[in-house]
């Protein structure tokens, strides 16, 4: 019988988690697949509390040991400007993972970069192969209200980018930019291409152009040259009032042919390192329906909107999206846990 919880989550994710051997690193085989900070938040809420200052985990070793014990291959993610490099290497190496950074980029182009750059030179020292940054943090259908606002954010995170990249090839570490909500795909190409450096180029996301009303495999496609991380999801959608719901789903789960667009980019790159980020969260609303959606783009035709409810309709899922805003915080970390672990079995057998 299926219970209030089950629908609630819209997965067997917690049942997972409660059916779950509690196996150690060395019982559960690795998989090729790491996972980057943001598909672990619950786990770091354990970690950190709700200190709002702190960015990925409060004890990087303790979180390399955890998402190995999961199954995890590697792990994506900011560390603080005092870690013990020499120990988290060590760490990494004794359980065969692979590692990617994640830095903030200077908010302004007058900014100090002391920080910027010590971050950097300490994931090179740490052997990582790239770090990932975003322009943006938010959903620019819901951060900006005026045209004007998103061209003076535009204007200024490409003068932050023109500080930045300079510094990433001092330094010798590539920068790996993510197509996070804030530009279109076309948009994307456009910063890519203004900077020839071998120091910068793309962390694809799968998904998060969807919500753009971009098509998922026009973005893979259009990205690819420039890759250098990726964040691979597979999603799930559904109607509602003003537009669609966008949700992060299980790989087996999700619309999107996960091992084709992956070869697109292993093709581009071939040494791309695969690093999932399945968020366990609530289904975001994107109101492709409403004015202020649009406000942004006042020469972005209708075919793009038409093009995205058809695939909507397309793919709608039958049952219930994941939610789990209404579950204790236990609970929403062991569902998050399940998703993890069936995230790396996925990829035992898919990405082999």
């Amino acid at each position: 019988m299926t219970t209030r919880r089950d629908v609630m989550l819209g997965s067997a994710a917690l049942a997972a988690a409660s059916a779950m051997p509690a196996f150690g690193a060395a019982d559960r085989p690795q998989s090729p697949l790491g996972v980057a900070q943001t598909a672990l938040g619950h786990y770091f809420h354990k970690q950190r509390g709700d200190n709002p200052n702190l960015r990925g985990p409060a004890d990087p070793i303790a979180t390399v040991d955890y998402v190995r014990s999961l199954g995890a291959g590697g792990v994506q993610m900011a560390i603080p400007l005092d870690t013990d490099i020499k120990k988290l290497r060590k760490r990494l190496d004794h359980h065969k993972m692979f590692f990617e950074g994640d830095i903030r980029l200077i908010d302004k182009p007058g900014d100090d970069t002391a920080a910027f750059e010590k971050g950097l030179r300490m994931y090179k020292e740490l052997g990582a192969p790239v770090v990932r940054t975003v322009c943006f943090v938010g959903r620019r259908y819901e951060n900006f209200s005026t045209l004007q606002q998103y061209k003076d954010w535009k204007a200024n995170a490409l003068a932050v980018l023109d500080v930045c990249v300079p510094i990433a090839d001092k330094v010798g570490i590539p920068l790996a930019m993510e197509n996070h909500k804030d530009r279109v795909v076309d948009e994307e190409v456009e910063v890519l291409k203004k900077f020839s450096s071998a120091n910068f180029g793309a962390l694809v996301d799968f998904g998060n152009n969807i919500s753009m009303c971009d098509d998922p495999v026009d973005v893979i496609n259009k990205l690819a040259p420039y890759v250098k991380s990726c964040h691979m999801k597979n999603m799930a959608v559904q109607n509602y009032t003003d537009g669609f719901l966008l949700s992060e789903v299980l790989f087996e789960d999700g619309f999107l042919d996960i091992p084709a667009m992956w070869a697109v980019l292993k093709k581009a790159n071939p040494k791309l390192l695969p690093m999932h980020e399945l968020i366990t969260r609530d289904p975001l609303k994107v109101p492709v329906l409403t004015d202020k959606y649009w406000v942004t783009w006042p020469d972005r035709g209708g075919k793009y909107l038409a093009d995205t409810i058809r695939l909507v309709n397309a793919n709608a899922r039958k049952m219930p999206l994941p939610v789990i805003s209404t579950l204790s915080q236990d609970d929403q970390f062991k569902a998050e846990e399940a998703n993890n672990i069936r995230c790396f079995e996925w990829a035992r057998k898919a990405l082999v």
